[in-house]
């Protein structure tokens, strides 16, 4: 989460610049990729991939904060809407923001939380494509 540099900046969790605000929103889950495309070359990529890959990272980002049990959600509709998100259910425990903070039970608690929520259904995904593909060459 790039934006959590919005705390050093002095910018409030709650404001449109801040955490989980415009940065997770549709707008830029389009915006970004489609401008990023114009690098594609410099990332020895063709344009489709590097929008493809973006688009599908940050809206997958997008949707796991929706899930997590804490904080105020996510401004999916920015700039439309100042309205935050959540899923209709969370179930992926919210992440401390100090590092040290892993070290203590409720740390433990957030890591098996996104092992059992994100890693695990993402491998699973991953092996499923990667099955798919090789049946298809």
């Amino acid at each position: 989460d790039a934006d959590v540099l919005a705390f050093k900046l002095g910018v409030a969790y709650g404001h449109v610049f801040g955490h989980r605000g415009f940065t997770h929103s549709l707008l830029f889950a389009f915006a970004l990729p489609t401008l990023a495309m114009l690098f594609h070359r410099h990332l020895r990529a063709s344009a489709a991939t590097v929008w493809s890959f973006l688009l599908v990272s940050l809206l997958s980002h997008s949707l796991l904060d929706s899930l997590t049990t804490g904080g105020k959600g996510v401004g999916w509709l920015w700039p439309w809407r100042d309205e935050r998100f959540f899923a209709p259910w969370q179930v992926i425990r919210v992440a401390p923001f100090k590092l040290e903070a892993y070290l203590t039970a409720r740390g433990e608690a957030v890591i098996l939380s996104e092992l059992y929520w994100v890693w695990l259904p993402g491998v699973v995904l991953v092996l499923m494509g990667w099955r798919v593909w090789k049946r298809g060459r």
